[in-house]
């Protein structure tokens, strides 16, 4: 027998008094919202089309203190009746909105206006950072990501987290090999797990490359779910979304040659999707496995070529609730990542790092905790660092000044720091990397949307001899109408 409506909104009440009496999480993570709405409305104001008065900020706001990307959770978890619910069935539409509701009465009033939300229904806005400020699908206001927002409450009120918030302990190291001796190639996507036509493009000319490896950076959407048949499986909403977006997408011959990093929307749903069906699945096609297998199930890993170590960390898995994993980490400096990294000895000249969230602020304007902690684990920056989570193609200067941004120190450092979160999400040019310190950022535009700009990843290429690299290129291609690639550069 289903539960009756009382008896949901009962249990919901009471799943919610429990998790703030525990600790403030949740409640920090709802009062992000408020803040996040108000960033949305004074860029909306800055670039005057706010309709009416600008109302004043909520309580202790501070600039910064929320993220445009969530600015639009408020206004729904007030106004369920705008969400088209037609793909759930009757009694998730019904615990959709009794979740909204006993969310709704911890938060203050959304300050959005109807006359502003419609605003997006015919038109977009593309954000400082590149970001696409409409309703179409997986662009910001995308009503799918607040759906990505319930399964993070879902996971956060029924303590759903992966391996029961111990991070899994397991760090393989996994010798690289390519198809010609003394070469190697890999392929790096970035925030790519979208399973539309976009991704499919991007995979395909990876495809086309015939690169020896393949190594996502991060980002299953919406929420990176497992299978309701998998454990925990059953109490998110858009099950199955690793299986659907990143398994079945991954072109079967780089099974077994393929390697996936945790990010913020896996961590949505307790990273259960991607421990449990993407790391360790059964996948499609039968038989194969999973495409990661190379990893034996860790989030953390090394990778050798020659001389060379090329560490995938988890900068997910340490995150914070409050700020639904936004910021990154690779937790306590003796923690598994970090001592990880130490047990290895790599020579940081010869190390590169590969991480879903950025090692400083996307337009130069400051450091993060991530960054003072792969450096202290390693004892020194690394040769170079790539990263998705931030939707855009980027490679900074070499070196590179990275301003004081407190509580986080400024530091000067020669690492080529390379970006490449662009490979499905809708993106335009971000006009916050106006004028920094940049060799190069994606401008092709992509066929078909004027103001946005093509997606895409990028290609390293490794050359050595008597086991010692002796040459290290990069490129980043695309998918407009160019075949070559847009960047190309020596770094060794």
């Amino acid at each position: 027998m289903q539960p009756t409506e009382e008896q949901i909104l009962s249990e919901y009440r009471e799943l919610v008094k429990a998790r703030l009496s525990l600790n403030s999480e949740l409640q920090e993570l709802l009062d992000y919202l408020p803040d996040s709405e108000y960033e949305l409305i004074l860029y909306m104001a800055s670039v005057k089309i706010w309709k009416g008065a600008v109302p004043p900020p909520p309580k202790d706001f501070k600039p910064g203190s929320g993220n445009v990307e969530l600015g639009m959770y408020l206004y729904w978890i007030n106004n369920s009746n705008l969400l088209n619910l037609s793909e759930f069935t009757p009694e998730q539409q019904r615990n959709i909105k009794l979740l909204m509701m006993v969310m709704s009465g911890q938060m203050s009033k959304s300050l959005m206006t109807s006359v502003n939300y419609d605003f997006f229904k015919t038109n977009e806005l593309i954000y400082s950072d590149g970001t696409v400020l409409s309703f179409e699908k997986y662009a910001d206001f995308d009503q799918g990501w607040v759906i990505a927002f319930l399964n993070l409450v879902e996971t956060l009120l029924r303590d759903l987290w992966y391996n029961n918030s111990v991070f899994p302990t397991a760090t393989p190291v996994i010798p690289l090999k390519g198809a010609t001796a003394g070469k190697l190639s890999i392929a790096v996507l970035g925030d790519w797990g979208t399973g539309n036509n976009i991704s499919q493009a991007v995979m395909n000319k990876i495809v086309s490359l015939k690169p020896d490896y393949i190594l996502h950076v991060g980002d299953t959407y919406y929420s990176g779910t497992p299978l309701a048949t998998d454990p925990n499986g059953n109490y998110y909403y858009h099950a199955g979304e690793e299986q659907v977006n990143l398994l079945k997408q991954w072109p079967p011959v780089w099974y077994g040659r393929s390697f996936s990093i945790n990010s913020n929307h896996e961590m949505y749903s307790g990273a259960n999707g991607l421990f449990i069906t993407a790391l360790r699945a059964n996948a499609n096609p039968p038989g194969l496995g999973s495409p990661f297998s190379l990893q034996k199930g860790a989030g953390c890993f090394a990778l050798t070529f020659a001389d060379w170590t090329l560490f995938g960390l988890d900068s997910a898995y340490y995150g914070t609730v409050k700020d639904a994993f936004m910021s990154g980490s690779i937790g306590a400096s003796n923690g598994t990542q970090s001592n990880f990294i130490r047990s290895l000895k790599p020579n940081p000249k010869k190390t590169m790092i590969f991480t879903h969230h950025n090692g400083f602020n996307y337009d130069c304007s400051g450091s993060t905790a991530l960054w003072a902690q792969v450096k202290g684990a390693l004892g020194a920056d690394p040769y170079a660092w790539y990263w998705g989570h931030v939707h855009n193609g980027i490679v900074y200067k070499s070196p590179i000044t990275i301003p004081n941004a407190p509580p986080f120190p400024g530091f000067t450092t020669n690492a080529y720091c390379r970006c490449l979160g662009h490979a499905a999400i809708p993106y335009g040019p971000a006009s916050a990397l106006n004028g920094k310190p940049l060799d190069w950022r994606a401008t092709n535009p992509l066929p078909g949307k004027p103001k946005q700009l093509a997606n895409g990843f990028a290609v390293l290429s490794f050359e050595s001899t008597n086991n010692q690299v002796t040459n290290i290129t990069e490129r980043f291609y695309d998918i407009s109408t160019s075949q070559q690639p847009s960047w190309t550069k020596r770094i060794l």
